[in-house]
């Protein structure tokens, strides 16, 4: 069966003319190039932003630890990209390392505090910029937001001191392509049943590069 393909074939090709056989040779050419660029194509990993709008010394440090765990990724302006399948596991191990220095610090700031000189006032303030830390680190998870800070205005523990309601806001960068409808809402809800007493009416949602309000 075989070899009477391959007569067959021949006498096809044998049968044809020049100009015949150039167009078929040019087109299993032009066949396997686009097999070849599919190829390739397919076999390129799919990006998702890691950091942006860091300083430079920053995001050479976080290049090169990229680059020695073999991780793909491309640098698009101050933007760092690299292979989605990867991201979330590469930013916790970043995060394990004090990567990025110029990000959010959360609850490694506690390790720096002793027993010793130590008052219940000087960890009462590092807890909490340690909870804006790590929420700010939970924000920065979402692939629509390059850049985020939380503040949190808690009640004093003062008992002099008149009870306020606890507050918040948070300063966000979004992506190129914006913020879905009810993301702001979303953050406002996350923010608030991580901190106690703090409802989400009395989070604030501030777009950083316009100073606008969002989800409001």
């Amino acid at each position: 069966m075989k070899g009477a393909a391959v007569n067959t074939l021949l006498e096809t090709w044998n049968g044809m003319d020049g100009r015949r056989r150039g167009v078929l040779v040019g087109g299993l050419a032009a066949l396997a190039v686009v097999l070849l660029i599919l190829t390739r194509i397919a076999s390129q990993p799919s990006y998702q932003l890691l950091y942006s709008g860091l300083d430079p010394a920053a995001a050479g440090e976080v290049v090169e630890a990229i680059s020695a765990r073999g991780v793909a990724h491309r640098i698009e302006g101050d933007q760092i990209f690299v292979d989605a399948s990867q991201r979330d596991a590469l930013r916790m191990a970043l995060a394990g390392e004090g990567l990025p220095a110029n990000g959010p610090q959360g609850y490694e700031l506690l390790d720096s505090l002793s027993g010793f000189g130590t008052t219940s006032q000087m960890f009462d303030a590092a807890y909490w910029r340690a909870r804006e830390g790590e929420l700010a680190r939970t924000i920065l998870a979402s692939p629509s937001i390059r850049a985020a800070r939380v503040h949190i205005a808690n009640s004093s523990s003062d008992p002099f001191q008149p009870t306020s309601e606890v507050t918040a806001s948070i300063a966000i960068r979004p992506g190129a392509g914006g913020l879905a409808p009810g993301h702001a809402q979303a953050l406002r809800y996350l923010v608030a049943s991580s901190v106690p007493g703090l409802r989400p009416d009395n989070v604030t949602v501030i777009d950083a590069d316009s100073g606008q309000m969002l989800g409001g």
